[in-house]
Protein backbone atom coordinates (compact mmCIF):
# COMPACT_ATOMS: atom_id res chain seq x y z
CA UNK A 1 0.00 0.00 0.00
CA UNK A 2 1.39 3.34 -1.34
CA UNK A 3 1.59 6.68 0.21
CA UNK A 4 -1.30 8.08 -1.97
CA UNK A 5 -3.42 5.29 -1.02
CA UNK A 6 -2.96 5.75 2.50
CA UNK A 7 -3.63 9.34 1.75
CA UNK A 8 -7.43 8.24 0.29
CA UNK A 9 -8.45 6.11 3.21
CA UNK A 10 -7.24 8.64 5.75
CA UNK A 11 -8.87 11.15 4.25
CA UNK A 12 -11.84 9.19 3.86
CA UNK A 13 -11.98 8.04 7.28
CA UNK A 14 -11.68 11.85 8.94
CA UNK A 15 -14.79 12.85 6.16
CA UNK A 16 -16.80 9.46 8.02
CA UNK A 17 -16.45 11.01 10.90
CA UNK A 18 -16.84 14.76 10.24
CA UNK A 19 -20.22 13.86 8.74
CA UNK A 20 -21.08 11.52 12.05
CA UNK A 21 -20.29 14.35 14.37
CA UNK A 22 -21.58 16.67 11.86
CA UNK A 23 -25.30 15.21 11.68
CA UNK A 24 -25.00 14.55 15.58
CA UNK A 25 -24.14 18.73 16.52
CA UNK A 26 -26.65 19.76 13.67
CA UNK A 27 -29.65 17.15 14.98
CA UNK A 28 -29.06 18.77 18.82
CA UNK A 29 -29.17 22.15 17.53
CA UNK A 30 -32.27 21.30 15.56
CA UNK A 31 -33.63 20.46 18.58
CA UNK A 32 -32.60 23.11 21.22
CA UNK A 33 -33.60 25.50 18.40
CA UNK A 34 -37.20 23.82 18.31
CA UNK A 35 -37.31 23.90 22.42
CA UNK A 36 -36.19 27.42 22.57
CA UNK A 37 -38.94 28.57 20.47
CA UNK A 38 -41.83 26.60 21.32
CA UNK A 39 -40.76 28.43 24.99
CA UNK A 40 -40.29 31.74 23.46
CA UNK A 41 -43.56 31.35 21.82
CA UNK A 42 -45.74 29.93 24.76
CA UNK A 43 -43.96 32.69 27.13
CA UNK A 44 -45.68 35.48 24.19
CA UNK A 45 -49.21 33.70 24.64
CA UNK A 46 -49.17 33.87 28.62
CA UNK A 47 -47.82 37.66 28.60
CA UNK A 48 -50.61 38.35 25.51
CA UNK A 49 -53.49 36.64 28.18
CA UNK A 50 -52.28 38.22 31.11
CA UNK A 51 -52.53 41.35 29.27
CA UNK A 52 -56.29 40.45 27.54
CA UNK A 53 -56.73 40.05 31.84
CA UNK A 54 -55.28 43.65 33.22
CA UNK A 55 -56.74 46.99 33.05
CA UNK A 56 -53.33 48.21 33.49
CA UNK A 57 -51.96 51.31 31.20
CA UNK A 58 -48.37 49.31 31.46
CA UNK A 59 -47.16 47.73 27.90
CA UNK A 60 -46.44 44.27 27.46
CA UNK A 61 -44.32 45.04 25.07
CA UNK A 62 -41.24 43.85 26.12
CA UNK A 63 -42.04 40.27 26.00
CA UNK A 64 -43.37 40.34 22.64
CA UNK A 65 -39.26 41.28 22.04
CA UNK A 66 -38.26 38.02 21.67
CA UNK A 67 -40.81 36.77 19.78
CA UNK A 68 -39.54 38.58 16.72
CA UNK A 69 -35.74 37.46 17.57
CA UNK A 70 -37.10 34.36 16.85
CA UNK A 71 -37.33 35.06 12.95
CA UNK A 72 -33.28 34.32 12.99
CA UNK A 73 -34.15 30.37 12.81
CA UNK A 74 -36.50 30.55 10.10
CA UNK A 75 -35.08 30.53 6.02
CA UNK A 76 -37.33 33.37 4.88
CA UNK A 77 -35.99 36.63 6.14
CA UNK A 78 -39.13 37.82 5.86
CA UNK A 79 -40.28 36.36 8.75
CA UNK A 80 -39.04 39.25 10.38
CA UNK A 81 -41.39 41.43 9.57
CA UNK A 82 -44.14 39.23 9.72
CA UNK A 83 -43.71 38.45 13.21
CA UNK A 84 -43.17 42.48 13.81
CA UNK A 85 -46.46 42.91 12.53
CA UNK A 86 -47.80 40.44 15.53
CA UNK A 87 -45.66 41.45 18.22
CA UNK A 88 -47.04 45.36 17.16
CA UNK A 89 -50.96 44.14 16.63
CA UNK A 90 -50.69 42.50 20.11
CA UNK A 91 -49.72 45.00 21.73
CA UNK A 92 -52.14 47.86 20.17
CA UNK A 93 -55.02 44.68 20.80
CA UNK A 94 -54.15 44.56 24.59
CA UNK A 95 -54.42 48.15 24.96
CA UNK A 96 -58.21 47.71 24.50
CA UNK A 97 -59.13 44.78 26.76
CA UNK A 98 -60.69 44.30 28.79
CA UNK A 99 -61.02 47.94 29.02
CA UNK A 100 -59.85 51.37 28.26
CA UNK A 101 -57.37 52.82 31.30
CA UNK A 102 -58.84 55.92 32.87
CA UNK A 103 -55.36 57.51 31.93
CA UNK A 104 -55.45 57.61 28.37
CA UNK A 105 -52.46 59.63 27.49
CA UNK A 106 -50.06 57.21 29.47
CA UNK A 107 -51.92 54.50 28.11
CA UNK A 108 -51.14 56.07 24.27
CA UNK A 109 -47.75 56.99 25.26
CA UNK A 110 -46.36 53.66 26.72
CA UNK A 111 -47.96 51.35 24.04
CA UNK A 112 -46.24 53.74 21.28
CA UNK A 113 -43.33 53.54 23.34
CA UNK A 114 -43.57 49.82 22.90
CA UNK A 115 -44.34 49.90 19.58
CA UNK A 116 -41.55 51.74 18.79
CA UNK A 117 -39.60 49.55 20.39
CA UNK A 118 -41.13 46.53 18.63
CA UNK A 119 -39.97 48.45 15.05
CA UNK A 120 -36.77 49.05 16.72
CA UNK A 121 -36.19 44.96 17.54
CA UNK A 122 -37.07 44.60 14.13
CA UNK A 123 -35.05 46.48 12.26
CA UNK A 124 -32.30 44.94 14.25
CA UNK A 125 -32.98 41.17 13.45
CA UNK A 126 -33.71 42.34 9.65
CA UNK A 127 -30.31 43.47 9.51
CA UNK A 128 -29.23 40.41 11.62
CA UNK A 129 -30.43 38.16 9.01
CA UNK A 130 -28.70 39.83 6.01
CA UNK A 131 -25.54 39.42 7.74
CA UNK A 132 -26.28 36.14 8.02
CA UNK A 133 -27.03 35.72 4.99
CA UNK A 134 -24.50 37.01 3.58
CA UNK A 135 -21.61 35.20 6.03
CA UNK A 136 -23.86 31.89 4.60
CA UNK A 137 -23.47 32.59 1.04
CA UNK A 138 -19.74 33.75 1.78
CA UNK A 139 -18.97 30.06 3.35
CA UNK A 140 -20.38 27.83 0.63
CA UNK A 141 -18.55 29.89 -1.84
CA UNK A 142 -15.55 29.46 0.18
CA UNK A 143 -16.54 25.61 0.92
CA UNK A 144 -17.00 25.32 -3.26
CA UNK A 145 -13.76 26.85 -4.27
CA UNK A 146 -11.82 24.71 -1.98
CA UNK A 147 -13.33 21.97 -3.52
CA UNK A 148 -12.22 23.19 -6.76
CA UNK A 149 -9.12 23.77 -5.62
CA UNK A 150 -8.66 20.02 -4.20
CA UNK A 151 -10.12 18.15 -7.44
CA UNK A 152 -7.72 20.52 -9.58
CA UNK A 153 -4.67 19.82 -7.71
CA UNK A 154 -5.82 16.40 -7.45
CA UNK A 155 -6.19 16.07 -11.36
CA UNK A 156 -2.79 17.71 -11.98
CA UNK A 157 -0.68 16.13 -9.55
CA UNK A 158 -2.12 12.90 -11.43
CA UNK A 159 -1.32 14.16 -15.37
CA UNK A 160 1.57 15.04 -13.96
CA UNK A 161 3.11 12.04 -12.04
CA UNK A 162 2.35 9.57 -15.03
CA UNK A 163 5.20 11.57 -17.14
CA UNK A 164 7.41 12.01 -14.56
CA UNK A 165 7.39 8.14 -13.33
CA UNK A 166 8.18 7.64 -17.45
CA UNK A 167 10.81 10.06 -17.32
CA UNK A 168 12.63 8.44 -14.36
CA UNK A 169 11.90 4.91 -16.10
CA UNK A 170 13.85 6.09 -18.52
CA UNK A 171 16.76 7.50 -17.36
CA UNK A 172 17.49 4.63 -15.24
CA UNK A 173 17.74 2.75 -18.92
CA UNK A 174 20.00 4.98 -20.53
CA UNK A 175 22.21 5.19 -17.03
CA UNK A 176 22.67 1.64 -17.38
CA UNK A 177 24.28 2.22 -20.64
CA UNK A 178 25.94 5.67 -20.76
CA UNK A 179 29.18 7.47 -21.62
CA UNK A 180 31.09 8.57 -19.17
CA UNK A 181 30.98 12.35 -19.81
CA UNK A 182 26.67 11.84 -19.90
CA UNK A 183 26.29 10.38 -16.49
CA UNK A 184 26.54 13.72 -14.70
CA UNK A 185 23.94 15.06 -16.45
CA UNK A 186 21.47 12.54 -16.59
CA UNK A 187 22.33 11.95 -13.00
CA UNK A 188 20.91 15.61 -12.54
CA UNK A 189 18.23 15.22 -14.51
CA UNK A 190 17.09 12.40 -12.71
CA UNK A 191 17.38 14.00 -9.60
CA UNK A 192 15.18 16.94 -10.51
CA UNK A 193 12.62 14.66 -11.94
CA UNK A 194 12.86 12.53 -8.52
CA UNK A 195 12.66 16.01 -6.46
CA UNK A 196 9.56 17.48 -8.49
CA UNK A 197 7.94 14.15 -8.01
CA UNK A 198 8.40 14.41 -4.49
CA UNK A 199 7.25 17.98 -4.31
CA UNK A 200 4.19 16.72 -6.46
CA UNK A 201 3.44 14.40 -3.74
CA UNK A 202 3.50 16.29 -0.95
CA UNK A 203 2.05 19.60 -2.63
CA UNK A 204 -1.29 16.87 -2.54
CA UNK A 205 -0.83 15.60 0.84
CA UNK A 206 -0.87 19.22 2.21
CA UNK A 207 -4.33 19.73 0.54
CA UNK A 208 -5.86 17.04 1.31
CA UNK A 209 -4.52 16.38 4.90
CA UNK A 210 -6.95 17.59 7.86
CA UNK A 211 -4.94 19.46 10.49
CA UNK A 212 -7.53 17.55 13.29
CA UNK A 213 -5.65 15.32 15.60
CA UNK A 214 -4.63 11.73 14.26
CA UNK A 215 -5.37 8.43 15.03
CA UNK A 216 -2.37 6.97 16.83
CA UNK A 217 -1.05 3.64 17.43
CA UNK A 218 2.04 1.72 18.83
CA UNK A 219 4.75 1.27 16.28
CA UNK A 220 8.02 -0.06 16.15
CA UNK A 221 9.95 3.72 15.30
CA UNK A 222 12.84 0.88 14.37
CA UNK A 223 11.61 -1.06 12.41
CA UNK A 224 9.82 2.05 10.17
CA UNK A 225 12.96 3.82 10.30
CA UNK A 226 14.60 1.19 8.74
CA UNK A 227 11.97 0.23 5.60
CA UNK A 228 11.53 4.05 4.52
CA UNK A 229 15.73 4.30 4.22
CA UNK A 230 16.11 0.66 2.90
CA UNK A 231 12.93 2.01 -0.11
CA UNK A 232 15.50 5.33 -0.22
CA UNK A 233 18.87 3.40 -0.78
CA UNK A 234 18.64 3.10 -4.70
CA UNK A 235 18.05 7.01 -4.89
CA UNK A 236 21.38 7.38 -2.53
CA UNK A 237 23.21 5.21 -4.92
CA UNK A 238 22.75 7.14 -7.52
CA UNK A 239 24.33 10.22 -6.41
CA UNK A 240 26.93 8.07 -4.62
CA UNK A 241 26.29 8.71 -1.63
CA UNK A 242 26.92 6.14 1.26
CA UNK A 243 23.57 5.06 3.28
CA UNK A 244 24.11 3.84 6.49
CA UNK A 245 21.43 2.79 8.98
CA UNK A 246 22.41 2.56 12.63
CA UNK A 247 19.46 0.90 14.04
CA UNK A 248 19.56 -1.79 16.48
CA UNK A 249 17.78 -4.98 15.50
CA UNK A 250 16.61 -6.13 18.99
CA UNK A 251 15.83 -3.76 20.86
CA UNK A 252 12.36 -1.89 22.39
CA UNK A 253 11.62 1.00 20.53
CA UNK A 254 7.97 1.66 20.56
CA UNK A 255 6.67 4.76 19.82
CA UNK A 256 2.59 6.32 20.04
CA UNK A 257 2.03 7.94 16.47
CA UNK A 258 0.41 7.36 13.14
CA UNK A 259 2.41 5.28 10.86
CA UNK A 260 1.09 6.94 7.52
CA UNK A 261 2.53 10.59 9.51
CA UNK A 262 5.60 9.09 10.68
CA UNK A 263 6.67 7.26 7.56
CA UNK A 264 5.83 10.56 5.40
CA UNK A 265 8.04 13.11 7.89
CA UNK A 266 10.65 10.00 7.38
CA UNK A 267 10.89 9.99 3.32
CA UNK A 268 10.59 13.84 3.74
CA UNK A 269 13.89 13.92 5.60
CA UNK A 270 15.89 11.10 4.04
CA UNK A 271 14.56 12.53 0.46
CA UNK A 272 16.01 16.08 1.41
CA UNK A 273 19.32 14.23 3.34
CA UNK A 274 20.22 12.80 -0.18
CA UNK A 275 19.13 15.78 -2.16
CA UNK A 276 21.89 18.04 -0.15
CA UNK A 277 24.60 15.96 0.23
CA UNK A 278 26.86 16.08 -2.46
CA UNK A 279 28.01 12.83 -4.17
CA UNK A 280 30.84 10.91 -1.72
CA UNK A 281 29.05 12.09 1.12
CA UNK A 282 27.49 10.22 4.07
CA UNK A 283 23.91 9.94 5.34
CA UNK A 284 23.23 8.48 8.52
CA UNK A 285 19.54 6.87 9.90
CA UNK A 286 19.47 6.19 13.76
CA UNK A 287 17.23 5.72 16.29
CA UNK A 288 17.64 6.58 19.94
CA UNK A 289 15.45 5.96 23.19
CA UNK A 290 14.85 7.72 26.59
CA UNK A 291 12.81 7.37 29.09
CA UNK A 292 9.51 8.99 27.65
CA UNK A 293 10.35 9.49 23.98
CA UNK A 294 11.82 7.99 20.86
CA UNK A 295 13.94 9.93 18.21
CA UNK A 296 14.67 9.28 14.64
CA UNK A 297 17.78 10.82 13.46
CA UNK A 298 18.69 11.85 9.86
CA UNK A 299 22.25 12.81 9.33
CA UNK A 300 24.02 13.77 6.65
CA UNK A 301 26.90 15.66 5.72
CA UNK A 302 25.78 18.18 3.51
CA UNK A 303 24.16 21.87 4.53
CA UNK A 304 21.70 23.20 3.62
CA UNK A 305 21.98 26.24 0.89
CA UNK A 306 22.46 29.39 1.53
CA UNK A 307 19.97 31.71 2.01
CA UNK A 308 17.58 29.20 3.58
CA UNK A 309 14.71 30.45 6.22
CA UNK A 310 15.51 30.12 10.03
CA UNK A 311 12.92 28.10 12.40
CA UNK A 312 10.95 30.51 14.01
CA UNK A 313 12.60 33.47 13.03
CA UNK A 314 15.21 33.57 15.40
CA UNK A 315 18.78 33.77 14.28
CA UNK A 316 19.85 31.08 16.71
CA UNK A 317 17.77 28.05 15.35
CA UNK A 318 19.39 26.38 13.20
CA UNK A 319 17.90 27.13 9.51
CA UNK A 320 15.36 25.13 8.05
CA UNK A 321 15.27 23.24 4.49
CA UNK A 322 14.39 25.04 1.34
CA UNK A 323 11.98 22.45 -0.06
CA UNK A 324 8.82 24.84 1.06
CA UNK A 325 6.08 21.75 -0.08
CA UNK A 326 8.10 18.77 2.68
CA UNK A 327 8.81 21.36 5.42
CA UNK A 328 4.87 22.69 5.79
CA UNK A 329 3.85 18.82 5.31
CA UNK A 330 6.28 17.69 8.07
CA UNK A 331 5.20 20.36 10.49
CA UNK A 332 1.52 19.36 10.33
CA UNK A 333 1.69 15.84 10.74
CA UNK A 334 4.19 16.24 13.60
CA UNK A 335 2.14 18.80 15.29
CA UNK A 336 -1.02 16.62 14.71
CA UNK A 337 0.94 13.51 16.33
CA UNK A 338 1.80 15.57 19.19
CA UNK A 339 5.70 15.37 18.33
CA UNK A 340 8.93 17.50 17.53
CA UNK A 341 10.61 18.29 14.86
CA UNK A 342 14.35 19.40 15.69
CA UNK A 343 16.83 20.72 13.15
CA UNK A 344 20.26 21.53 14.24
CA UNK A 345 23.73 20.68 12.95
CA UNK A 346 25.73 17.42 13.33
CA UNK A 347 29.24 17.56 15.26
CA UNK A 348 31.03 17.00 11.76
CA UNK A 349 30.14 20.29 10.08
CA UNK A 350 26.87 18.74 8.47
CA UNK A 351 23.05 18.44 8.75
CA UNK A 352 21.05 16.41 11.77
CA UNK A 353 17.37 16.46 11.89
CA UNK A 354 14.91 14.63 14.76
CA UNK A 355 11.70 13.70 14.82
CA UNK A 356 10.90 13.36 18.16
CA UNK A 357 7.64 10.98 19.39
CA UNK A 358 6.37 10.08 22.96
CA UNK A 359 7.24 6.60 24.05
CA UNK A 360 4.60 4.29 24.18
CA UNK A 361 3.37 2.72 26.68
CA UNK A 362 4.82 -1.03 27.77
CA UNK A 363 2.68 -4.10 28.44
CA UNK A 364 2.77 -5.13 31.97
CA UNK A 365 4.71 -8.55 31.85
CA UNK A 366 2.88 -11.27 33.60
CA UNK A 367 4.86 -12.40 36.51
CA UNK A 368 2.33 -16.01 37.28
Amino acid sequence: MNSRTLTRLLTASRVRSSNFWADFISNRQRILTLCVVAATYAGCAVAFIADLRSSSTVAFGVFYAPLIVTAVFYRDKRAVWVLTAIACAMTIIGAFFPDIAYDVGELVLNRALSTVALLATGAFTWHARVVQDQLAEQTARAAAAERVKTEVLTNLSNEIRAPLHAMIGVLQLVAADNRPDQKTALLMVRSSARRLLTTVDNLVDLTQFDAAPMPLQTIDLGDLSRQTAEAMRHDAAARQIALTIDIPENRDLLASANPWAARRILENKIDDAITYTPPGGRVRVSVSAEEDAVSAVVMWTGRWPAGAVQASGDPAVAPLMPSIMGLALSQRLARAMGARLIFGNATDEGTMVTLRLPAAARPETDHA
